[in-house]
């Protein structure tokens, strides 16, 4: 259906097709969650693994183009420590202006369940890392090149998409707004820098990035309080 478009009209048409689809995927969550009780654990997975399933049918199959050309690259070992340290930085960047208000973190602990601490770990980089990353940098950050070549307006894009597929969990406050957007510049600049221009690295940033603020933060607060 899209083949006999504009290439700028095309690209366009799929981040819109796309974009709605995860809003809705959001919106039946939500319902499910909230009308029939279900596990949010088994609803993220599905919101996180049915688009990404969908991008790379229509990437190798439709598009019939390499799925390098959306930044899944050959995996190499080099792409782990460098993901490990992105994420670190990701995670630096975002407790800068917290400790510097003297934020009382106590709210945020959690005790050590192993079960939790497992499961939720698998969660962030299996899933959330690897989906949130294909998606958002890989085939919407490489639709908006083609449309606008600026760098800078891609980014702004990416963040306001990013922003706007997390409105059921968002607060809507500054802080929020700060870390998701300073963790999408870091993402992006370091894609842009890399030689490989490879999705790995970032998966693996994203993923560690999740554990730090999702189960070492709380966990280390808990036992340290």
């Amino acid at each position: 259906m899209y083949q006999k478009l504009p290439t700028k009209k095309k690209a366009f048409l799929e981040i819109i097709n796309l974009f709605i689809l995860m809003m809705i995927l959001t919106a039946v969550i939500n319902f499910s969650e909230i009308f029939l009780h279900s596990t949010g654990l088994f609803n993220g997975v599905l919101f996180y693994l049915l688009p990404c399933a969908i991008i790379l049918f229509y990437i190798s199959k439709v598009e019939k183009a390499p799925l390098a050309s959306i930044g899944l690259t050959c995996f190499r070992f080099q792409d782990v420590p460098a993901g490990l340290l992105l994420g670190f930085c990701m995670f630096v960047v975002q407790q800068i202006p917290l400790l510097a208000l003297k934020m009382d973190y106590s709210a945020y602990a959690i005790a050590p369940e192993p079960g939790y601490i497992i499961t939720t770990s698998l969660y962030c980089f299996l899933c959330v890392g690897f989906a949130e990353e294909l998606i958002f940098r890989g085939f919407i950050l490489h639709k908006t090149l083609s449309i606008c070549p600026s760098k800078i307006l891609s980014v702004a894009l990416n963040i306001l998409l990013f922003y706007a597929i997390h409105w059921s969990s968002m607060q809507f406050v500054f802080g929020e707004f700060y870390n998701l957007s300073t963790n999408v510049i870091i993402l992006c600049v370091f894609l842009f820098c890399s030689k490989k221009k490879s999705l790995f690295p970032l998966m693996i940033a994203h993923g560690f990035y999740d554990i730090l603020t999702s189960v070492i933060l709380p966990v280390s607060v808990f036992l340290v309080r």
